[in-house]
């Protein structure tokens, strides 16, 4: 009799370890089911985020050239303003330049 219950013990310690295993592995495979949707969700969100960063620079790049075209405009427009004062007013012209020369050398002197 002890011994039926012997073995009736480990028959049952036998099956709850295969039970056991048989739940580890279901578990195992269902986190390895995890990771790989994560893996496809993480692709798919750095490849979003890759797609609106290049719309971004893309995007900055456009108002930057903008940009450029208008402070070259404006550029053009200031040098043309002062070569045609300069010429009406040659006398003031050099005068203007002597002051800020000198008012510049006594800055830097000081130093």
């Amino acid at each position: 009799m002890a011994q039926s219950m012997e073995s009736g013990v480990r028959g049952s310690r036998r099956n709850g370890h295969i039970q056991a295993r048989s739940a580890l592995k279901a578990r195992t495979s269902d986190v390895l089911d995890d990771f790989a949707e994560l893996r496809k969700d993480m692709n798919r969100l750095a490849e979003a985020a890759s797609k609106a960063a290049r719309a971004e620079v893309k995007g900055a790049g456009h108002r930057l050239e903008a940009l450029g075209k208008d402070m070259r405009t404006r550029a053009g427009d200031s040098a043309s303003y002062v070569t045609e004062h300069v010429r009406s007013h040659p006398g003031a012209a050099i005068g203007a330049s002597l002051g800020a020369g000198l008012l510049l050398g006594f800055l830097l002197s000081r130093r």
